[in-house]
């Protein structure tokens, strides 16, 4: 259901969608992110949104820039930055999306009390409004394509006569429950119009090691391959915790915190016989 935003306790630039908020049994939530896109961030101390524009899955775009001028609402730009809440519960699909075909990934566990102190000030500074609301996975594909339509089963409550910022950013909620899996969540920074670089990106200075913006980073898990005792094993295991430990070692002078390895696919020897 689609309701007021409410202004976060103590920041005033940031707004919950629909009635959500934040977990309370920890501090943090992650972000799963190709290895040397997240490095590339690291080295320029850049927190990176994107437009809608990038997103990949085209349902997702379907509403946006909707021209709802009719209904009293100018539509405003967004730069949206996701993240997932409960990022283990389904850590083999993510990692499959994020490290197919062998390239490396990471999930990056970021302080979100710091996130959002970082967000505030720069949305003060900028003129924007943060608004983070979660993931509406609750349609089908022929849901989104009819949704506009006023016969659609909730056209009503995504498009009223009177439409507000909260009925377009709760479009720019939907997703197919085909990715619920990834348990999304999205901030987005709003503003009359949003100056993208030639890629689609919003690039916000921070300082990662300084601010402690990063309690954890987690590297996908080594490939899976049976384990045989002779020498290729050994050697092919010994390259990938090699370059493991460099990569592990770089970004912990980065960033000061905790780097591991998943042991998603760590080896389970057979049983033989009971």
């Amino acid at each position: 259901m689609i309701g007021i935003s409410s202004l976060l306790s103590g920041y005033s630039r940031i707004f919950m969608l629909n009635g959500y908020s934040l977990p309370t049994d920890k501090n943090t939530i992650d972000k799963y992110i190709p290895l040397d896109r997240f490095i590339r961030t690291v080295d320029s101390n850049e927190l990176v949104f994107v437009s809608p524009e990038a997103w990949y899955d085209p349902f997702e775009q379907r509403f946006y820039g909707i021209d709802c001028s009719a209904r009293g609402y100018e539509t405003e730009d967004i730069a949206c930055m996701c993240f997932s809440e409960k990022s283990i519960r389904n850590e083999d699909a993510c990692w499959k999306v994020y490290a197919n075909s062998g390239e490396k990934a990471v999930r990056v566990s970021f302080n979100y009390m710091i996130l959002l102190q970082l967000l505030n000030e720069y949305a003060k500074s900028n003129g924007f409004r943060v608004f983070i609301g979660q993931a509406n996975y609750s349609l089908e594909k022929k849901d989104i394509k009819e949704l506009h339509n006023p016969d659609a089963a909730h056209y009503n409550e995504y498009f009223p006569d009177k439409m507000t910022r909260e009925n377009y950013l709760s479009l720019m909620l939907l997703k197919r429950k085909s990715f619920e899996y990834e348990n999304e969540i999205r901030f987005f920074l709003v503003k009359d119009t949003i100056t993208f670089d030639k890629d689609n990106l919003l690039k916000i200075p921070c300082d990662y090691k300084a601010q402690k913006l990063v309690s954890n980073v987690t590297l996908s898990p080594f490939p899976r391959i049976q384990e045989k005792d002779n020498k290729l094993f050994r050697a092919y295991r010994q390259i990938h915790r090699t370059e493991s430990d460099q990569i592990k070692k770089y970004l912990n002078d980065k960033l000061s915190c905790r780097v591991q390895q998943s042991r998603l696919y760590e080896n389970c020897k057979r049983i033989e016989s009971v």
